[in-house]
């Protein structure tokens, strides 16, 4: 304990004295959790939109106020009819809605009657759900239209027009606030690149510096080294998982309905495996910059792409599915979103848990196999 003891207190000597390792570890993930989660929104409202209203009646300007009432829509301009093409081009709006002539006495006599939607679809995302919610509102009104019809030539309305009624219920995230999905994803990105970044120039340093020598003529074990070494980054990582649920629960107001300490608990095996890992590219690597460039590319784009983050796995080509298991992060985000908007225990999560204890334990055997190399 005593040479561990000294690794740890020389760590924390150099972070402190590094301000761009200080700077990562602390300041680098509170930029992160505003910038990701204030930018990075899945959320699409104010769709901007142009509607034509070639019959100028009564009923066509309640649809348009359908629209314009809705919050999902922005109504930018009611051009001519030969402007949409060009606005749509420029990316001016995103949906043109076209609504024909004789609108109103077609639905008045019951006739079938068409309104054209022209939606830009280099946004796929976009697209559909624009479709969707135009159909909606464009559903809605048009059962209202059609009740209100047979109001008044006395036909009584004793049910919905629909056949089918759907009563939906949302569950772990009722407001569909996007802010709720994310944060708490970030905690995995976060923890992740930033941990691993910093270990992996730990070793390096020493390397470049040229005191490993040193360090390999002491009497000090290689699990020893990797211990001292590892201990100074947890407590950083366990200060900005605190900061990060702080600022998650307090500031974006996303729930907390699960264990605190099955968060923390978690947490420490995550962390042991991305400090593993920054130590196995830190002992592969002998320059500062190329071991910050390998835990980057081995950390943030497979957590950001290939984890479940944003992109859903099932929806990735069956090859890229398979790879994603090698990624930590995809077991932590389900272990992380479950705690925060489930508020499930260990009884459903231990299987992400387990998968994150392997991956921490090869990746911690596989550095002081490395090390002990090093030290030959």
């Amino acid at each position: 304990m005593r040479l561990i003891k000294a690794i740890t207190r020389k760590e924390f000597i150099h972070i402190l004295r590094d301000p761009r390792t200080l700077g990562i570890t602390l300041f680098l993930p509170l930029f992160q959790l505003l910038m990701f989660g204030y930018a990075l929104s899945l959320d699409i409202n104010h769709i901007p939109v142009a509607i034509y209203d070639s019959d100028r009646s009564a009923t066509s300007r309640r649809l348009i106020e359908n629209f314009s009432s809705s919050g999902y829509f922005d109504i930018t301009a009611r051009p001519s009819k030969a402007d949409f093409a060009e606005r749509l081009d420029a990316g001016m709006i995103k949906v043109a809605i076209i609504i024909p002539k004789g609108f109103e006495d077609s639905i008045l006599s019951d006739k079938n009657t068409k309104v054209q939607a022209l939606v830009d679809g280099s946004d796929p995302n976009l697209a559909r759900v624009a479709t969707g919610y135009s159909s909606a509102i464009i559903g809605r009104f048009s059962a209202k239209v059609t009740a209100d019809s047979l109001y008044k030539k006395g036909v009584a309305i004793t049910r919905d027009l629909s056949p089918i009624e759907i009563r939906a219920r949302v569950w772990y995230n009722p407001e569909l606030r996007s802010v709720n999905f994310i944060v708490p994803g970030l905690m995995a990105l976060i923890m992740m690149t930033v941990t691993t970044i910093s270990i992996s120039v730990a070793l390096v340093r020493e390397k470049e510096r040229g005191t490993l020598e040193n360090i390999i003529i002491s009497p000090v074990k290689s699990w020893e080294i990797i211990l001292g070494k590892i201990i100074p980054y947890v407590v950083i990582a366990f200060f900005e998982a605190v900061l990060i649920t702080a600022v998650g629960t307090l500031w974006f107001k996303v729930p907390m309905n699960g264990s605190l300490l099955l968060l923390f608990f978690s947490l420490i095996i995550y962390v042991a495996g991305t400090l593993g890992l920054g130590l196995v590219i830190s002992a592969a690597t002998d320059s500062q910059q190329v071991a910050s460039f390998g835990a980057f590319m081995t950390t943030f784009l497979p957590a950001f792409l290939l984890s479940g983050f944003v992109f859903p796995i099932k929806s990735m080509p069956l090859v890229l599915q398979y790879i994603t298991y090698l990624v930590p992060a995809r077991y932590f985000l389900v272990v992380i979103r479950g705690i925060f908007l489930k508020g499930v225990g260990i009884s459903v999560l231990w299987p992400n848990l387990m998968a994150l204890a392997l991956f921490a334990t090869l990746m911690i055997i596989i550095a002081s196999v490395r090390l002990r190399r090093a030290f030959a």
